[in-house]
């Protein structure tokens, strides 16, 4: 299956990718929110958009490192919060954060992110919030 194939936008406002089985929040926190969010600050927008049940559901988390790593794929573009090229699917909606906080905690209490620029990966303190977003996700159980 390829990149541009994987993932659909849906009626009920996620985005469904088909080859992982998960769903996706069209925008980031940063794009949601208007503001960069420290890891936990990132805890409570999880929280917000289970209260609200957004796309209709209640059971959004941050992706772990391999589901975050997922959603880069050099070969897709689309444009971060400054102009610049970023490479995730243009499903989601455009000037997100380049920045994308995990679930993956090291021992030393530091919180992967994975930067959707080139795909890399670095531990960084979770009170770090500049360039940093959320992008929700949840798996698909039916």
């Amino acid at each position: 299956m390829s990149a541009e194939d994987r993932f659909h936008d849906n009626p009920n406002g996620v985005i469904t990718d088909t080859q992982n089985r998960k769903e996706w929040l069209p925008k980031d926190s940063y794009q949601d929110v208007g503001k960069w969010q420290s890891w936990q600050e990132a805890e409570s927008y999880i929280k917000l958009m289970r209260s609200v049940y957004a796309g209709g559901q209640n059971d959004w988390r941050l992706p772990t490192e391999e589901e975050a790593l997922s959603l880069y794929d050099e070969e897709l573009q689309s444009l971060d919060w400054e102009g610049k090229e970023i490479h995730i699917h243009n499903v989601f909606v455009p000037r997100s954060s380049r920045y994308l906080w995990t679930s993956t905690v090291s021992d030393e209490d530091k919180v992967l992110r994975v930067n959707l620029s080139d795909g890399s990966t670095e531990y960084v303190d979770k009170t770090t919030q500049e360039l940093m977003g959320a992008r929700l996700v949840r798996d698909i159980t039916n």
